[in-house]
Parts: C-alpha cells; structure tokens; sequence
C-alpha cells in the first residue's frame, strides 16, 4: 500500500502534536522511540535518538520500520542530513494500518494492570502495567527481555484491573516481547498477548 492524502495528514498531525513515534530496523533488536521533525523534499525527518553502539548495525539493515499512531511502514533504505534521519516518502510503504481498530491507550497515571500468577511456579503472582488494550490482546511493560515471557508462553485467568476495579479476566498466549529505548536512553521490554477469544470492551 502506498503512501495516501489520509496518511499524509496523519504523519503531518504527529509533526505538529510532537506524537512519540517509533523506529526500527531489521539488524537491530531495539525499536528507538523518537519524533518526527518535519516533512521535507520527500522525505519524513526523524530526530535520531539511535545511540553510537548501534548506528552501524542499523544502516547496515536491509529494511527500516516507522510506527506513527496506529499505522506502520517499511522502507529499504534511510539517509541522514548529518543530523537527522531522513526516512523516504517514495520508498516507503504501508505494511499495517488499525486506523479502524478500537484500542485503548493508558499512561503511566492510568490505574490499569493486569494480574496472573506465574505459570513456571505456580506460586508467584505478577502484576504489571498495561500499556494498551483491544477486544483481540494486550500489551504490558516489563523490565527486561525474559524467558517467563517467550513466544507462545500460555497464560490462565490474566485478571485485568481498571480504576482499582476488576474489568475481566483472559487467557492466552504470549505473541512477541520487544525491547525499547525511549528518546531519553532508558530501556523497557514490551511484552504482547493475545486473548483465546475476543472480549468486548467496556
């Protein structure tokens, strides 16, 4: 899919909103949170927050990723101005789009978590942070990679907390973990669930 007037608008909203985006490439394990500078000579400005240690394997990738809201590109090949990256409107190509997908987003301040006990042990119970949610899976914040959380790990009665209130309890399985740097250097691992049935949300 091409780049359309519609997805124009959105990646110049981001621009204006200072939206949180996020880069990747296929070399490199990291998603780089960022932000789009501007949009110029046909191509999506990119501040670069890529530390030092993994420039190199980063423009030696073959394919380039940039999440912008709920839509999701890929391109073969990204500049840069000396200071920027320069990520190409004509390369670029639209791989993901849940424009029409109702998810919720929460922030730090939002009281919503989720509550399981671990399935190695049996014993003990893990509470973490949501970061969003969709009648298909979820997402949570962890501190690193782990192994408790590895592709096609099944999880039972995932208890989900809104307000300080039961919303539903899930089961499912693991689908990815992914880990982040934010444009201020810290890392987090996020860890992606899919529910076995779809729930509606409320």
């Amino acid at each position: 899919m091409s780049v359309d007037d519609a997805t124009m608008e959105l990646i110049r909203e981001s621009v204006q909103r200072k939206t949180l985006v996020y880069f990747s490439a296929n070399k490199v394990k990291v998603v780089f949170q960022t932000q789009v500078h501007s949009i110029r000579s046909r191509s999506v400005v990119i501040y670069n927050s890529i530390p030092p240690e993994y420039i190199a394997r980063v423009m030696d990738s073959e394919q380039f990723y940039l999440k912008i809201q709920s839509i999701r590109f890929v391109c073969d090949q990204v500049t840069t101005d000396g200071i920027h990256l320069l990520y190409p409107l004509d390369n670029m190509r639209l791989i993901e789009d849940n424009r029409n997908a109702k998810r919720y987003n929460f922030g730090t301040k939002d009281a919503a978590f989720i509550e399981v006990m671990n399935p190695l042990d049996q014993e003990t119970v893990l509470r973490k942070s949501l970061l969003d949610m969709s009648s298909t899976g979820l997402s949570f914040r962890t501190p690193v990679e782990s192994m408790l959380y590895s592709a096609g790990r099944r999880f039972e009665k995932m208890r989900i907390y809104m307000d300080g209130k039961l919303h539903s309890e899930v089961a499912g399985q693991v689908v990815y973990q992914q880990s982040f740097l934010t444009k201020d250097g810290k890392s987090y691992c996020q860890v992606g669930f899919k529910f076995d049935s779809a729930q509606n949300n409320r």
